[in-house]
């Protein structure tokens, strides 16, 4: 954004990063074949907490459902599914870094995706400037997302494995060089980081706010997607709020802009820089059909206040879609830190 950032380091304690999944629907009372109960933990990843809570309840922990895997040097809560037939054995878990909620009566197990988002309270330590100093600089950084339309709905570095090592093997995967399937998350990391090139190029020439002929819209109201057609009129309703641009997580099925406009040489050029070809997409089947993000994302009730308890920190809180990263929208609010 070209302002200074408040630096400053993450993630000292566990609860100094604090994650609240927001559900995507509440349980529905239905009884029958699960329970939904939410998990708190600490300093675990998701799948170690799951395996605490099955081996409890002798189940795989395939059998336990879950909307979304949260961090690990954290303070997390979000929901999860049991069967319904494990509701006593629910009652006495008893573990110390993980805390389960009252089980509600649910009609079907939860899956991956099924939340609205995450809501976020995290402390910025060890700021290196004066905290008064510090708050001016994100409060200009938030004035600045605001008027820009929002943050860069950039994949985060942790979609990509620990040091990145699963860039370059997901785009093996996209190109069909490396066996995939459904749900692999080396896949994923391929068509993440397609999304990511394409997102920086569209920065880079000055359109991430700008309709371009062919562009895939999303309806901010239903979330329907269309391909424009009239740009200027199209500006006129992204200006409004009315629609968002996307990009695309490139598959076999993704919807795409049509051929010859601005918008797919594009979306060809990020294909081209990869040296991924509509016969290796096609190729991809059902392992992975695509779909389109929001180039931009705007974080709900983002805040920023001194934190009390130590005169070299502050206290950010917002709220992200699903899908949306915390390190990103902090990494903009950071950097570059300069005294």
């Amino acid at each position: 954004m070209g302002l200074p950032g408040c630096g400053g380091v993450l993630r000292q304690r566990p609860e100094d990063f604090h994650v609240v999944e927001r559900p995507a629907y509440d349980p529905d009372g239905r009884e029958g074949a699960h329970l939904l109960f939410t998990l708190r933990k600490r300093g675990l990843t998701t799948p170690q907490a799951l395996d605490r809570v099955a081996r409890h309840l002798r189940l795989p922990r395939r059998e336990l459902g879950v909307a979304g895997l949260k961090d690990r040097d954290a303070v997390t809560e979000q929901w999860v599914s049991a069967p319904a037939d494990r509701g006593p054995a629910l009652a006495t878990f008893r573990d110390p870094d993980v805390t389960l909620g009252p089980p509600q009566p649910h009609g079907n197990k939860l899956r991956r995706g099924h939340l609205r988002g995450n809501h976020f309270h995290i402390r910025v330590r060890m700021l290196g400037l004066p905290q008064a100093d510090a708050l001016a600089r994100v409060h200009a950084k938030i004035d600045a997302l605001h008027a820009r339309g929002g943050m860069d709905n950039l994949f985060g570095l942790q979609r990509f494995g620990r040091g990145g090592r699963n860039a370059l093997a997901g785009l093996d995967a996209v190109r069909g060089r490396r066996r995939a399937r459904h749900g692999d998350l080396v896949l994923s990391a391929g068509q993440s980081l397609l999304f990511n090139h394409l997102l920086l190029a569209r920065r880079a020439m000055g359109a991430m706010r700008r309709v371009l002929l062919g562009d895939v819209l999303q309806k901010t109201a239903s979330g329907g997607l269309f391909v424009s057609e009239d740009p200027k009129l199209d500006q006129a309703r992204l200006d409004a709020g009315e629609v968002t641009i996307t990009g695309p997580i490139f598959g076999s099925k993704t919807l795409s802009p049509p051929p010859g406009t601005p918008a797919h040489d594009l979306e060809q050029a990020t294909l081209d820089w990869a040296a991924v070809t509509e016969d290796h997409l096609r190729a991809l089947g059902r392992r992975a059909r695509g779909t389109r993000r929001r180039l931009l994302v705007r974080p709900a009730e983002l805040t920023a206040t001194p934190e009390p308890d130590d005169p070299a920190a502050l206290a950010l809180r917002f709220t992200l879609p699903a899908g949306s990263y915390a390190t990103v929208l902090l990494h903009e609010l950071q950097a570059p830190f300069t005294r």
